[in-house]
């Protein structure tokens, strides 16, 4: 009699054991990253520019410049500064500043350019939007490494709609 109860109390006990052991895997997952680690991660590489929704490659006497934008270099780091390298008429150029998110991190403002609209930020992709004002389009003509005139041009003079495209 004594070993039926032996045998009881230990198969009680391993249920209770796998009862207790069976946890939701679910705690395991690595958690998100926020968008600070996101966008600090590393070095961004211009992809593609889009001028109110057209991509600057296909613009007669812009496009072939469209190639300035894929050599910047972007990086964003942790104490709130960027610098952004990129090649211009064969020379590289380089700037920098401060960064900051705004409180629910769908904006990012760089000192030198202003504040930007987050259209996409994941691991591989940061799309960032902006109108940019006839004020900035010269520091965007040295960016694409085309005379602000022809941009003024295509825009009428008005406020450019840009989409800058950065892949990892």
């Amino acid at each position: 009699m004594r070993t039926k109860n032996y045998i009881l109390y230990l198969i009680l006990f391993l249920s209770v054991n796998f009862l207790v052991s069976c946890d939701d895997d679910d705690d395991d997952k690595d958690p998100e990253p926020s968008k600070t680690e996101l966008i600090t991660s590393g070095e961004w590489k211009g992809d593609k520019v889009l001028l109110n929704n057209i991509d600057v490659a296909a613009i007669p006497n812009i496009g072939e410049n469209a190639t300035t934008f894929q050599t910047l270099r972007l990086t964003f780091k942790e104490d709130k500064t960027y610098t952004a390298i990129f090649q211009a008429q064969g020379d590289e150029q380089s700037f920098g500043g401060n960064w900051e998110f705004n409180a629910d991190e769908t904006k990012v403002t760089l000192d030198t350019l202003g504040e930007l609209d987050i259209k996409t930020l994941t691991q591989d992709n940061l799309d960032l939007t902006t109108i940019i004002s006839t004020d900035n389009i010269n520091l965007i003509g040295e960016i694409l490494g085309i005379d602000p005139k022809l941009i003024a041009v295509f825009t009428g003079g008005n406020p450019v709609e840009a989409e800058m495209r950065f892949v990892k």
